[in-house]
């Protein structure tokens, strides 16, 4: 069913159970059932008002096929790619779907005063002067960083930069055409809608390019991100796709946009060109920017894919030499050839990142989770794919001149699968399928309750009233004695939960007091900075990115890696094992509690022989609907318990850096205050080790005991998610016992009316 049918179905059951309690067709005997009733309708409404969004952020460098990837996804050329864009563009690019038939751009700026901060910077850069402290790495640096700017300020302002950019900083406008300055004031997009999709993708490309790629190219280095809707199918289940340029963004705003992204993605695929980018790039960003840490200690290792590009990009003869063929005697079949390849390319994606995970061992505490780790890590998704071949293959690119090929060759629909695969859970299409199926048992439950009421009228005598006491006795107890283990399962949950957030604690203060003598480690790596590229990051509070180097520079997360490199295991232990078999044992020890109950109770009906017929079928019908349902709730509050400690997995780990930023700043202030001259670079160094060293110990204590207060923060928030499994248990066996009660049977008269209100029961086909 659509959302909208299943919307119509809910208003139309509410309202007739709220016309015929009121026309006293029900009791106020009989008011608890309608009030749970009237609790699933809301339940219902809420799964079918929640938007379902599922970001996949797709990291990597430029030139790695990451447009490519999404144009195939897509299966339309919505995004420019290769050389039509150019490796200057920084901008984030996402798409979504939307029900027009239209095709609409939606282009974000940065903040003017971003703009201003980065002409200053651009001023300083033009006015630096060679020095003698320069290393061959320094003069790179400087020659760089000279070479961005005047790349970026003919961008935006079509023509060469003056010796002093004074009249354009202090300008109102920063000298920018007024509905571009208008747009970085108010944080307004500028609008496109075009019918036809090449059309948009040719009006939005000059906001992502210089003007070397493109004639009109003059804004990128303005641009935030540009936010792109169509009708795509495959975005049909709320999937939003994320071209990220990379980490290493100079623009403070995009740099946050991209991280934003990265932290609320549910899925992250690193793309890389098979012939050259899968070295570079998985060193570049799993193990430098640690994303493959920081995805482990999120919680969210699970949620990360590789993704191959051009793996049809071969050197034939060579190739058929590594698989032991003459190629004399090729016959120019390429799916063996194909094949050989994309297992070459998986193995060796799969060898670099076992790489990557013994260095992330080596430095952590051991754990009962260490070989789990490397099994999570070897069980990571690698796809090698030919997009340029797959979107000639289904008539989208008719100039492709590369190894022509089926799509199922081209293992684009392998990709297409998984994503399916991956994102069916959290889809709108699952959402309302689960309210659609919520929404069954409930009008099976109400139906069900008024038939019942009919036949209590049809035999009403006293073996069948005994029989019904009977068993609303035996109900009762059984019921008594459920609502009591489910008490006692609570406060046990509750306990346990306290001995895991006091153990997890011991253990971080164990870590911390290590966490000092780790520090020395970090210093040596500071020692290989040339001198311009540690003044900058110093004077930007601990960070910065070397154009000359293509290195990110982050004292801050060096700092505090001296304690997060020994905690990955005991962060995983915690979070994704101990929480995990609490969230676990509750559900399941609530279960088995329901299941107790409902076998009591059967086994009064069992000897049930008096009543109308149907009454036991309806009954059993009854205990069956109730145990589904609470099925249907523990699996939404389940899902919100994990997403509550992903987040807070996330938050935490964040946050230690953040803490370090704010603790080192008297450090950098003082190396940044160096007049320069002989010895620079050692001096600053000198600084800002001695500062590090003398208040780390102090550090660590504040980064311990504000993860102690975020677990305790958790702790508090997890126990209502916890008692409210409990609580739809509780529920459950509160339907049990209305289900089953000794209520008054209603009179001839009350019998006419609950007939007349059935013969206008909302029926629903399609349910």
């Amino acid at each position: 069913m659509k959302p909208e049918e299943v919307q119509k179905y809910l208003e139309e059951l509410r309202k007739w159970v709220k016309q015929f309690y009121g026309a006293s067709v029900l009791t106020r005997q009989e008011k608890p059932i309608v009030d749970s009733w009237h609790q699933e309708f809301s339940a219902i409404e809420t799964l079918l008002e929640q938007k379902a969004e599922i970001p996949i952020a797709f990291l990597g460098p430029a030139q790695q096929g990451k447009s490519s990837l999404i144009n195939a996804i897509l299966g339309e050329n919505i995004l420019a790619v290769g050389g039509a864009v150019g490796s200057c563009t920084c901008v984030i690019t996402s798409v979504q779907h939307h029900n027009s038939s239209a095709y609409r751009a939606e282009i974000d700026f940065i903040p003017l005063k971003d703009w201003k901060a980065e002409l200053r910077a651009m001023q300083t850069a033009m006015n630096a002067k060679p020095s003698k402290e320069d290393t061959e790495e320094d003069r790179r640096e400087w020659e760089t960083e000279q070479k961005a700017a005047l790349e970026k300020f003919t961008s935006v302002y079509r023509q060469e930069p003056p010796p002093d950019l004074a009249a354009f900083i202090e300008h109102e406008n920063l000298s920018l055409p007024f509905d571009i300055a208008s747009a970085m004031t108010d944080g307004k997009p500028i609008e496109i809608v075009e019918a036809n999709a090449i059309t948009l993708r040719n009006k939005v490309r000059r906001y992502l390019v210089g003007r070397g790629q493109h004639a009109d190219g003059q804004f990128w280095p303005l641009i935030r991100r540009v936010r792109i809707f169509g009708n795509f199918p495959a975005l049909a289940n709320g999937v939003v796709l994320v071209d990220l340029p990379g980490l290493n963004d100079p623009n403070p705003a995009r740099e946050q946009v991209t991280k934003k992204y990265l932290a609320k993605a549910k899925y992250v695929w690193l793309v890389c060109d098979c012939q050259v980018g899968i070295d570079r790039v998985f060193f570049d960003v799993l193990r430098d920017h640690l994303l493959l840490f920081e995805l482990y200690i999120q919680g969210r290792l699970d949620a990360f894919s590789v993704i191959a590009t051009k793996f049809d990009n071969i050197n034939l003869e060579i190739i058929l030499e590594q698989m032991g063929m003459n190629p004399e005697e090729y016959q120019g079949d390429f799916s063996d050839v194909l094949d050989f390849r994309r297992k070459e390319i998986k193995k060796h994606v799969k060898n670099n990142l076992a790489e990557i995970a013994r260095d992330i061992a080596s430095r952590a505490d051991t754990t009962s989770v260490r070989e789990e780790f490397f099994r999570r890590v070897n069980s990571i998704h690698v796809f090698p794919v030919s997009t340029a071949a797959y979107l000639h293959a289904i008539g989208k690119n008719n100039l492709f001149k590369g190894m022509q090929m089926t799509a199922e060759l081209s293992h684009v629909p392998d990709l297409l699968n998984h994503l399916n695969t991956v994102t069916a859970e959290q889809s709108m299409r699952a959402q309302v399928e689960a309210a659609r199926r919520r929404l069954k048992i409930l009008r099976e439950q109400i139906k069900g309750f008024f038939l019942d009421r009919i036949r209590n009228v049809e035999l009403d005598n006293e073996t069948a009233r005994q029989e019904s006491a009977m068993l609303s006795q035996v109900a009762a107890q059984a019921v008594a004695e459920g609502q009591t283990a489910l008490r006692e399962l609570q406060i046990r949950s509750e306990a346990a939960l306290q001995e895991r957030c006091g153990g997890f604690e011991q253990r971080l203060e164990e870590s911390q007091k290590r966490a000092a003598q780790s520090l020395r480690a970090v210093f040596n790596t500071w020692e290989s900075i040339n001198w311009r590229s540690l003044q900058a990051a110093v004077k930007r509070d601990g960070v910065w990115f070397s154009r000359s180097l293509n290195r990110e520079f982050d004292f801050n997360r060096d700092v505090a890696r001296a304690y997060l490199d020994l905690l990955p295991f005991v962060w995983e232990e915690f979070f994704g094992v101990h929480l995990s078999k609490l969230i676990t044992d509750v559900t399941q020890g609530t279960h088995a509690e329901l299941q107790k109950t409902a076998k009591h109770i059967q086994g009064a009906l069992d000897m049930i022989k008096h009543q109308p017929p149907g009454i036991r079928e309806s009954m059993e019908a009854s205990l069956r609907a109730a145990s589904e349902g609470f099925a249907l709730q523990s699996g939404q509050v389940i899902a919100e318990l994990n997403a509550q400690i992903q987040r807070t997995r996330q938050q935490l780990s964040a946050g230690m850096v953040q803490t370090a930023t704010k603790f080192m700043q008297a450090g950098y202030d003082e190396a940044a205050a160096d007049p320069g001259g002989t010895g620079i670079k050692r001096r600053m160094l000198d600084k800002l080790t001695h500062y590090a060293a003398k208040h780390g110990p102090t550090l660590f204590i504040n980064i311990r005991q504000e993860l102690a207060e975020g677990v305790t923060v958790l702790q508090g928030s997890m126990k209502p998610q916890l008692s409210k499994l409990v609580a739809y248990g509780d529920g459950v066996l509160q339907r049990f016992s209305q289900n089953t009660g000794n209520i008054e049977p209603p009179t001839a008269e009350d019998k006419g009316r609950i007939e007349e209100a059935l013969t206008i029961f909302p029926e629903a086909p399609g349910l």
